[in-house]
């Protein structure tokens, strides 16, 4: 709320003259009130600013994130302090909204915690609307974006494995050139130089890119609608950076890595191999998964081989996984301790997500609601800034009653998009003596989940913090799980997977 101090003045010297003017009480109280929400926003704006930012989400993260608990400990609590220290003092001279972000996600990955992370949310934006269009256009988003004057000598191409030289995005529709750019938060920058879409111009930056601790690059990604977004391991593999930008040079663009047909199926590839497409294990996808899952159960059965496809899928509810326990399972595992976090913020999440549920009739059954409620009971009952066990506080150990002759051998394709709740059933087949994870390191979404959301109070950023803790998982969390055998970008991993299952 932008207010000038000429609008200030006018505004309580007419609302003094409506408080002293005889009325009746409640049109006096609501003008009073009135008064003191102007007063509270006018001061909520002068101090909204990347220091209250900054403040906001240390003080949520340090109270609410069990891996907080984790990484900080009296090993380290003066290196955080430090580390803390020198950010807060980079938040007072911070001046940009996009500069404040870059700060607050150094923050924020600092605790090696893959679901707690921080997003800008994204303007409503249809290019083919004039209307649309035009707002966007004139937002301030837009308006306050970096350009870039590129010299003539900038636009050279280079070989395939340096960064430096020109790349394009799959569909052609961008096109960049990544020349050397160095300031705070950068060592490189990508410029636009020719552009089909009417959201980008040519000279606006739209990657900046930095040398990470790996060995490799790190990059801040403005995407299509211009918010920034943060890829820790961004790799530059024959040509290919960022799994989406390829050299101009290349013959082809294709990355075989990847599976972005957001199907949920079922076919036969041949006689004897079934494959099976799940891109996502949302809860609000169980009606249309368990569907699935019913329906093709005895074709699944009735073939020696059998490959699921989980490229590209960000998980959701490990509900949707268990199902396809029975086609990996060879012997009875122990399944993975999980602790939750008790907060008084952390039991305020779960009581919103039990109210969604409620309204949910379709994905939710009665059963996930009262299992909800007496998560929140449990909660409610402990001790603030303790953790408790989730299911039983003995062993679990996960059993089947029984091994399915068919499938024999099972290979599940996964890729560093495999997140979460779809890298649960990388752990059940690390459990199989029949299965196979081939592709590459999933993404490492492992050792803390159940991820609540709440918003800035200056930018509005979405802020995620998880809530609870797994035992063995956390030795996994960045890093991911690694197949049993890397596949390569010379053909199709469809194809790849079928020799490697047929070989065996």
């Amino acid at each position: 709320m932008e207010i000038t101090k000429l609008k200030i003045i006018t505004i309580f010297q007419h609302l003094f003259q409506e408080i002293t003017t005889p009325k009746n009480r409640t049109m006096k109280k609501a003008i009073l009130l009135f008064i003191l929400f102007l007063i509270s926003e006018i001061s909520f704006s002068q101090t909204c600013n990347c220091e209250t930012e900054f403040k906001f989400v240390s003080k949520y993260y340090e109270k609410n994130l069990p891996s907080f608990k984790d990484n900080v400990n009296s090993s380290n609590k003066k290196q955080y302090k430090k580390f803390k220290k020198a950010l807060f003092k980079k938040s007072k001279t911070s001046n940009s909204k996009m500069n404040c972000f870059k700060l607050l996600t150094y923050y924020v990955e600092y605790f090696k915690d893959n679901h707690s992370s921080i997003y800008m949310q994204d303007i409503d934006v249809n290019e083919k609307d004039e209307k649309s269009l035009e707002n966007f256009l004139n937002s301030e988003t837009y308006k306050t974006r970096e350009f870039y004057k590129l010299k003539e000598t900038d636009l050279k191409q280079f070989e395939q494995n340096d960064i430096r030289g020109i790349y394009q995005n799959i569909d052609s529709t961008i096109t960049i050139t990544i020349i050397p750019n160095k300031d705070n938060f950068r060592e490189y920058i990508g410029v636009v130089t020719e552009s089909k879409s009417k959201l980008w111009r040519k000279g606006q930056v739209k990657i900046e890119i930095n040398k990470n601790s790996k060995g490799g690059f790190e990059a801040f990604y403005y995407s299509y609608k211009h918010t920034l977004k943060y890829y820790p391991d961004y790799t530059l593999q024959n040509g290919i950076l960022g799994d989406f930008w390829f050299k101009k040079s290349l013959k082809n663009k294709i990355n075989y890595s990847h599976n972005f047909d957001n199907k949920i199926e079922y076919k036969t590839l041949n006689d004897s191999i079934s494959y099976l497409r799940i891109s996502s294990f949302s809860s609000e996808l169980n009606a249309k998964i368990d569907s699935l899952y019913k329906k093709v159960e005895f074709e699944i059965l009735k073939k020696p081989y059998l490959i699921i496809d989980v490229r590209n899928n960000g998980g959701g509810s490990d509900g949707n996984v268990y199902p396809l326990l029975k086609y990996v399972y060879t012997k009875p595992f122990l399944d993975d301790k999980v602790e939750l976090y008790v907060t008084k913020d952390n039991i305020k999440v779960w009581e919103n997500w039990y109210k969604e549920k409620s309204r949910d009739t379709i994905n939710y059954s009665k059963q996930n609601q009262l299992e909800s409620l007496a998560e929140i009971e449990k909660m409610k009952n402990a001790k603030d800034g303790t953790f408790i066990p989730r299911g039983s506080s003995e062993n679990n150990i996960i059993k089947l009653d029984k091994v399915e002759t068919y499938p024999k051998k099972v290979a599940i394709i996964a890729n560093r998009w495999c997140a979460s709740s779809c890298e649960s059933l990388l752990f059940f087949a690390k459990e199989s003596d029949k299965s196979i994870i081939v592709g590459e390191n999933s993404g490492g979404y492992v050792g803390y989940g159940e991820v609540g959301e709440i918003v800035t109070p200056c930018y509005k950023f979405d802020l995620t913090c998880t809530m609870t803790r797994y035992d063995k998982q956390r030795e996994f969390e960045v890093i991911g799980i690694s197949p049993n055998y890397k596949l390569n970008n010379d053909k199709s991993w469809i194809e790849q997977t079928m020799e490697i299952l047929e070989k065996k």
